[in-house]
């Protein structure tokens, strides 16, 4: 193995370490200690036992994202090890889709990259100088892979800045189609990888929009639909179904994924879903099926308050909309919320609109989201199915 930098971990370091969580903070290394943005570096305890090693950050609070916990050379050829076992799960994992996350970060073992294939079209997502350093040698591997239409860049998430990394978004070989189509079981998806939230679609959502639209009848309320991904699912189920969506954008590629898709039977409606939901519970409207899929409302711990009350207060109006039998998805993508104060969030929200509802399912992200046990920060999507019983 190469001579590296050394960075030694404080006490509470080593006790955070022997977690088995991937990431350490800088307040867990002793002081005085420093690297170059992206080095690889040996970490040790205070005795000098080697601990494993990992990506180093020069700006970020999270000073180190382990890489493996063994003394092993990390080259081309330990690179190539890690795609191909990305590569055979998601040939397991994936079924009737032909967009998919490769490789998702620290669950792959790819700290600080995210790698999406849309039919070939890959995007690449990348959050640290370590990895942007290991291109070289993770580009060609994925040529090697895949059949590799086009490769680009979606470099514009705001984590880049604590990285003390550039924002932006280039195509950097072959080209992108203007009219990208992928297949996502019976229902296909105009897809914009160059202006598109995340790569372009939310993919980890997949498994769920199909699981939702198993209980797709009558009529249908889609909140937060952005590109209409739930709502295009329920429709070929439901007898009718109402889209909300605050952005022109996003509502008018929803449109253009009915018509690809001869789908006649969604009502479009560009508003806030906060004021269309209790508009529509002033004018006494059910639903058989409704859909909540809010952006994250809690970004930090400081967001968990106003965060809770949000979704609660989201919830009640939903519950109050619901028929007897019918059956609410609501989902939360907000880490700093977890699943047992989701729930009780909507044990409230039941209780306050005067429902009784049963739980379906727990659900998270798709299986090409795969959460690492050692990083909870990984399952961060909960998609709940709960039924109204009275």
């Amino acid at each position: 193995m190469a001579t590296r930098p050394t960075i030694v971990l404080s006490r509470k370091g080593v006790t955070w370490w022997r977690t088995g969580h991937p990431w350490i903070y800088r307040d867990d290394l002793l002081p005085g200690q420093s690297a170059a943005a992206g080095d690889i570096v040996t970490v040790q305890d205070e005795q000098g036992r080697f601990l494993g090693q990992a990506f180093y950050s020069a700006t970020s609070r999270l000073a180190l994202r382990f890489l493996t916990m063994s003394a092993e050379p990390i080259d081309s050829a330990f690179w190539e090890a890690r795609l191909q076992q990305a590569w055979a799960y998601r040939r397991r994992a994936v079924a009737a889709a032909t967009a998919y996350r490769l490789i998702y970060a620290e669950a792959d073992g790819f700290p600080g990259l995210i790698v999406d294939n849309y039919d070939g079209h890959v995007v690449l997502q990348v959050h640290h100088p370590g990895i942007s350093r290991c291109l070289d040698d993770l580009l060609p591997l994925c040529h090697r892979l895949l059949p590799v239409k086009s490769i680009t860049l979606r470099n514009d998430s705001d984590v880049r800045r604590l990285e003390g990394l550039p924002l932006e978004v280039q195509t950097i070989f072959g080209q992108v189609p203007t009219d990208l189509i992928i297949q996502e079981g019976p229902v296909q998806f105009r897809v914009d990888i160059l202006r598109g939230q995340k790569t372009g679609l939310f993919l980890d959502q997949r498994e769920n929009r199909q699981a939702a639209a198993a209980w797709a009848q009558g009529e249908v309320l889609d909140c937060f639909s952005y590109q209409g991904g739930f709502a295009l699912h329920a429709a070929r189920q439901a007898r009718r179904v109402v889209a909300v969506e605050s952005s022109a954008f996003s509502l008018q590629v929803a449109k253009d994924n009915a018509r690809l898709n001869g789908l006649e039977n969604i009502d479009w409606i560009q508003a806030n879903c906060f004021d269309f939901l209790k508009n529509a519970v002033h004018a006494g409207e059910h639903y058989d099926l409704i859909i909540l899929d809010p952006p994250a409302f809690a970004k930090s711990r400081a967001d968990r308050p106003a965060a809770i009350k949000g979704y609660r207060d989201l919830n009640r109006r939903a519950f109050q909309l619901l028929r007897p039998g019918g059956v609410l998805v609501t989902n939360s993508c907000s880490y700093n919320l977890d699943l047992n104060t989701f729930l009780d969030l909507l044990r409230q929200a039941a209780r306050d609109a005067h429902r009784s509802a049963r739980i379906i399912a727990c659900r998270g992200a798709a299986k090409d989201h795969p959460a690492l046990l050692a990083l909870p920060e990984s399952a961060y999507l909960k998609c709940v199915l709960a039924m109204a019983i009275s």
